[in-house]
């Protein structure tokens, strides 16, 4: 007998758009067997017969809210809002190092402008890791792994990241320590509705206990998704 499907999150919901809290360690989309929209068709079986469609996308290893349409014009006008810059993204990473206090990361990306603002959290330790922070990082622009990339190239790249790091200083336990907390803009197809969702970070942030102490996380009161 097999196990049942371990419940979606949903942050929000109406007949047009569906908010869902994808966990670290699967795809958002694509051609391979097992992807977070898939799962998602599959255990909501009062969905229309075409499921529903990411506006966005989050990396393999990121957790955090994505915005599905449950039609192609829904879909098409969240994608609009992303294009414009009319959706407010916030993130959550450990990183390496003792991060100042704020910073914004501002280096071209792909030939395009780029910028990221970024705020520490609080700071601690890790076996492996050694000094690390929680930071808290909102990309005002949307390039391809741009806080990633940032980070990385700040010198305080993502614990757990295996694509930017140096060889010799890279955290391989856990995975990557990025999701994608929170998430606001203005309903596209309902002027009326701001879309406003926070959570906290997924549980293996929670089993830092730096990070589990600190006021960022004991502002949720919020329980996990994973």
């Amino acid at each position: 007998m097999k196990p049942n499907p371990t419940p979606v999150h949903i942050g929000f919901e109406d007949e047009h758009l569906l908010v869902a809290w994808k966990p670290h360690g699967i795809l958002t989309s694509g051609n391979s067997g097992s992807t977070f929209v898939r799962t998602l068709n599959r255990t909501r079986t009062d969905l229309s017969e075409g499921g529903v469609l990411p506006c966005h996308r989050l990396d393999f290893g990121t957790s955090g809210w994505v915005v599905f349409g449950k039609t192609k014009q829904a879909a098409r006008a969240v994608g609009l809002l992303f294009e414009q810059r009319r959706v407010a993204k916030r993130y959550v990473a450990l990183v390496l190092g003792k991060v100042p206090q704020s910073m914004a990361l501002m280096w071209p990306l792909d030939g395009k402008t780029a910028c990221t603002r970024v705020e520490r959290l609080a700071m601690g330790t890790m076996a492996g890791a050694g000094s690390v922070s929680l930071v808290r990082a909102e990309p005002v622009t949307g390039r391809t792994h741009q806080i990633r990339r940032h980070l990385f190239a700040a010198g305080h790249g993502i614990l757990g990241d295996d694509r930017y790091y140096v060889p010799r200083e890279r955290y391989t336990g856990s995975g990557l320590f990025l999701s994608a907390y929170g998430l606001a803009f203005e309903h596209p197809l309902n002027a009326h509705v701001q879309i406003q969702l926070e959570a906290e970070p997924s549980k293996k942030f929670r089993k830092v206990p730096f990070v589990y102490q600190s006021e960022f996380v004991q502002s949720f009161s919020l329980s996990s998704h994973e």
